[in-house]
């Protein structure tokens, strides 16, 4: 074999090795990142937490998803407070690799249940005997009786998000010494609507904020705010995202390919070296 046809043998063989270094090295592009959370129920008094259901968080890397919490803990878990008096606690979380999340959470009936459906959407089962929340004790009671109060999101890595509260049958009952007096609450409420109940507290229904900024969002069926003892109770609190776009990771990092590009010019430059070595006899050269 001619050492112009040795040589090019070898570059021809140096120049398959660089490229499949580079088609290692670039590697697939990892799924985008999502997270999201679900919490039944939060009381709090002056700001500082007393009881909750606990938190069922997901998320997901883009690889691998992860989930905690309880979805469906017994009332039981909120202690000795007397303001839930009645209802089952639910709260669900998924966080999947495409970059997409969804939460649903809330009160609901005995036996009553919500399912997250592959788009996000969420499946509510209303139960039986319905959800009670006792305001103000003693021999006038207020009350808020509802089928159900549950609230849902969705977030997406495009910065897409969405999110609602709704609240099946649900009213204040005021007793008075004539009888009781109901005020509605809206079934699907528009977001931040407030309700006064006179005396005793104020209510805030389908609360939404973007806790981490643009492509974040919290959902907040209900908020009752007691006028008296500083008091403070969240009902069915959805959060989603922020889930983030996932660029592609070389499996050899940047400064590997800066070592990589100048082992083959120093390769290079050997063979072209031997190559002119190769050349002086036959062209006549001197030494």
């Amino acid at each position: 074999m001619t050492t112009a046809a040795h040589l090019r043998r070898r570059a021809g063989m140096v120049t398959a090795l660089v490229g499949a270094l580079v088609v290692v090295g670039a590697g697939p592009a990892l799924a985008d990142s999502s997270q999201a959370s679900a919490t039944a129920v939060g009381l709090s008094t002056n700001g500082n937490p007393t009881a909750s259901s606990g938190t069922v968080a997901a998320s997901n890397d883009g690889q691998t998803p992860v989930t905690t919490g309880d979805p469906q803990p017994a009332l039981t878990v909120l202690g000795s407070q007397t303001l839930i008096t009645s209802g089952t606690l639910v709260q669900r979380a998924v966080a999947r690799a495409d970059g997409t999340s969804a939460a649903c959470s809330g009160l609901v009936g005995s036996g009553g249940s919500i399912t997250i459906g592959a788009d996000g959407s969420c499946t509510v089962v209303n139960g039986s005997g319905g959800v009670s929340i006792r305001l103000l004790g003693g021999g006038l009671p207020v009350d808020i009786r509802a089928d159900a109060i549950t609230s849902r999101c969705t977030a997406s890595s495009s910065g897409a998000t969405t999110a609602a509260a709704a609240l099946v049958n649900a009213r204040v009952v005021v007793s008075t010494a004539l009888g009781p007096t109901t005020i509605p609450l809206a079934a699907a409420p528009a977001v931040g609507a407030g309700v006064s109940v006179p005396g005793v507290a104020t209510l805030v229904l389908n609360g939404q904020t973007a806790p981490q900024g643009a492509g974040s969002v919290r959902a907040g069926a209900l908020t009752v705010n007691l006028l008296t003892g500083g008091v403070r109770v969240d009902v069915a609190t959805s959060s989603c995202g922020l889930n983030v776009v996932t660029l592609p990771v070389p499996a050899v990092p940047i400064s590997g390919w800066t070592a990589l590009a100048a082992a083959v010019v120093a390769g290079w430059g050997v063979l072209a070296a031997r190559w002119v070595r190769a050349r002086r006899p036959a062209a006549g050269w001197a030494a």
